[in-house]
């Protein structure tokens, strides 16, 4: 089995061979024949070229075209590099020229004379006008770009898709501006939308803004108060709540709150006082985490506990109004198919369904909930029929009856039959992975489950692969371990690239070692198979998919047969297939381990390296002293999940250098306030030292009394919470 990282080992810059790469093809084009024929193109339409037999990675549903999503693993690319070789306008410079401005030692610049046969008509003042104009425009079109992007984001709830989009706009230094528009908009939107703001400044902080742009962005929000104010009377309320749920965040650090400066009486000075009471409140953090409230419309559990009590409500007392009116608050159109379901199920439950189907149908007449979400909402019931009819006998009957109102009224798409769309997923060791098998639920499958779910999160947090290949063969089930594989991918799907890389890092280890190949090909084929379910809770679903089967692949976890051995399993046009067809062109690519073996960007170092590494970027600090280079190579560790024992590092150090004990106090302070070491790791570290105060004081006497001195310190100077 191979070990991720051997890149040494591959010998062919493409993956697939070119038989592997013909089979798959084959299976394509079979399933693909399965599908009925789409209308015919007319000739004029389509090139002399372009008449075409299936090819390997065409992907039906991009017809040719990328999109943002299918782009975003590129986003760590360096852009810096652009530019065609070719001279500027007006010679100034390019590759390959010397440029206007290398004029020799004691020029004064191009003459102005128009007469002078050496006189330049690019003078520098009308480059300087045009350079400005010029930025104006740029600016112009990037605060036009995140309107767009934020009215996307607040209809589809993508967190995915608005980083990307952003980071395309290719603009880092414009990042205030962003944050800026961003809380604009919110101030004249709902609870929904400013929690889905914060959200977004939280998750774009430090990955697609820099700090300094977060805290710009911010800034300039307090500066345009007045403005605001005239269009939101309670601005000054909102931006207090923005501003200390980016502190509970550490998206701010608590020292931005003392540099809100502004005369008695002003705007500025009664935000910074409301910003005080917020952040001096008891139990702050914990309130200002809901400071919009429940999250309904932006979680996705939440949003369902609303649906569900809203029809809950609606079964008891009628009112259609109340309905409705809770819906447009909730403000997910994209989420009505969800409604529809439950609606549905309810409706399937009560001694009769008349009341919800006449709710269906008066939200269908008003275009509350469109055709499409509709027809979603169906579709679902409709695939898990088989399931729900164990528990109510008569649910086949009722949904049929709701299905013939539903087509009657003009509810649901012209067309749609509401037939299965999806196989029943195997529920048990050894059942087809077609689910055609009728093998019984095994009554041990539940509790594996709990268990590998658990044991997931603990690596998670643990890092040890070890630890789970000692807790699956305790557990002694290895007809299940496909669910295992199944729901570590899921979980890491909605985790960030540091448990993606653990999970991918962990499977070799695991194959065939502890889990069988048939084991881990069941569960591949169950995700793949579920991908478009999916893909309604995780949006990026598709994407993710394709990096987790490639890099399985190039590991050798599973062969790359696997490819064509799924397809017969998966429906003609399911997200599933098209995942298979993509990760079949990124592996026919050149040099597509290596690209597959960074997939999740650099993944995770062992903790051993990690604090070698800290360890040596402060004995080069202590040398140097040099500020900015200590931040930058914590910066590209990127471990910011284990800043906290750079901190504990640090005081450590300073207890046993106290000649130096300033400097590291001046690194501790520049991280907190350019916001490298966020308040929540920064308290941490803190915290460890101070628990080991004892021990510490045993080889250094002046520990605890330096170690007071200088939390003091830190919490006066504003970059250690109180």
């Amino acid at each position: 089995m191979r070990k991720p990282g051997n890149a040494a080992d591959r010998p062919a810059p493409s993956f697939l061979t070119q038989e592997q790469r013909e089979a798959l093809d084959a299976a394509l084009s079979k399933k693909r024949a399965e599908q009925p024929a789409a209308p015919p193109v007319p000739a004029a339409a389509v090139g002399d070229d372009e008449v075409a037999k299936p090819q390997l990675g065409k992907n039906p549903h991009s017809e040719g075209v990328k999109t943002k999503r299918e782009l975003a693993h590129d986003h760590h690319l360096n852009r810096k590099g652009k530019g065609t070789g070719r001279t500027k306008k007006a010679g100034a410079g390019g590759k390959y020229t010397w440029g206007a401005q290398m004029l020799a030692d004691g020029d004064e610049g191009a003459t102005v004379d128009p007469n002078d046969p050496n006189y330049d008509s690019g003078d520098d003042t009308t480059r300087a006008v045009s350079f400005h104009e010029e930025r104006s425009t740029q600016i112009a079109m990037f605060k036009k770009a995140v309107a767009m992007l934020l009215e996307e984001y607040y209809n589809s709830g993508d967190l995915n898709e608005a980083a990307v989009s952003l980071q395309e706009l290719d603009h880092p230094e414009f990042g205030h501006y962003a944050v800026k528009r961003a809380l604009a908009t919110a101030f004249d939107k709902h609870a929904r939308e400013r929690e889905m703001t914060s959200v977004l400044l939280s998750t774009l902080y430090n990955e697609v803004i820099a700090p300094e742009q977060v805290r710009k962005g911010f800034t300039a929000a307090i500066e345009g108060l007045d403005d605001f104010k005239l269009d939101v009377p309670d601005v000054v309320d909102q931006l207090a709540t923005f501003i200390c749920r980016a502190v509970v965040d550490d998206v701010l650090p608590p020292s931005f709150v003392k540099r809100i400066d502004g005369p008695a009486g002003s705007l500025a000075a009664e935000l910074r006082h409301k910003c005080e009471l917020h952040l001096g409140a008891k139990h702050s953090a914990e309130r200002l985490a809901r400071c919009w409230g429940s999250g309904a419309g932006f979680k996705f559990d939440e949003t369902k506990d609303s649906i569900r009590s809203m029809l809950q409500e609606y079964a008891a007392s009628g009112d259609k109004e109340e309905v409705r009116r809770i819906l447009r608050d909730l403000a997910v159109p994209f989420f009505h198919h969800e409604f529809v379901k439950q609606a549905l199920l309810l409706g399937m439950d009560a001694p009769s369904q008349e009341p919800f189907l006449g709710l269906l149908g008066l939200l269908s007449d008003t275009a509350e909930v469109s055709t499409s979400q509709m027809s979603k909402g169906f579709q679902r019931v409709a695939d898990n029929l088989p399931d729900i009819s164990l528990d109510n006998p008569a649910a086949r009957e009722r949904f049929d009856a709701a299905l013939k109102a539903a087509r009657a009224g003009a509810w649901v798409e012209e067309g749609f039959t509401g037939a299965p769309t999806t196989p029943s997923t195997p529920g048990t060791p050894g059942a087809e992975l077609n689910g055609t098998a009728s093998t019984p639920f095994h009554p041990n499958v539940q509790a594996f489950k709990a268990s590998a779910l658990d044991i997931v999160r603990e690596y998670f947090d643990s890092g040890d692969a070890s630890e789970v290949a000692e807790r699956l063969a305790e557990l002694d089930e290895p007809g299940f371990h496909n669910i295992f594989v199944k729901h570590a991918v899921q979980l890491a799907m909605d985790r960030k690239d540091r448990e993606r890389e653990l999970v991918s890092a962990a499977l070799p280890d695991l194959v065939p070692r502890i889990i069988s190949g048939d084991q881990v090909a069941l569960g591949f084929t169950r995700l793949l198979a579920g991908l478009d379910d999916l893909a309604l809770d995780i949006p990026d679903a598709a994407r993710l998919m394709e990096l987790f089967l490639g890099r399985a692949i190039v590991d050798e976890v599973l062969p790359p047969r696997f490819l064509a051995e799924a397809v017969p399993h998966l429906e003609p046009d399911s997200l599933g297939l098209a995942v298979v067809q993509q990760t079949g062109t990124l592996l026919s690519a050149k040099h597509a381990a290596e690209r597959f073996d960074a997939c999740w960007h650099g993944g995770v170092a062992t903790i051993e390296a990690l604090r070698e590494q800290m360890a040596a970027l402060l004995v080069e600090y202590l040398a140097s002293g040099d500020l900015k280079e200590a931040e930058r190579c914590l910066q590209n560790l990127n471990v910011p999940h284990f800043h906290h024992d750079f901190v504990t590092r640090s005081l450590l150090t300073a207890f046993e250098r106290e000649g130096e004990a300033g400097k590291v106090l001046g690194l501790l302070k520049q991280l907190a306030d350019s916001g490298e070491v966020n308040q929540t790791q920064m308290a941490k570290g803190f915290a460890r030292v101070e628990a080991r105060l004892d021990d510490t004081a045993l080889d250094q006497p002046r520990a605890p009394e330096l170690f007071k001195q200088w939390k003091a310190q830190a919490q006066e100077q504003g970059w250690l919470a109180p």
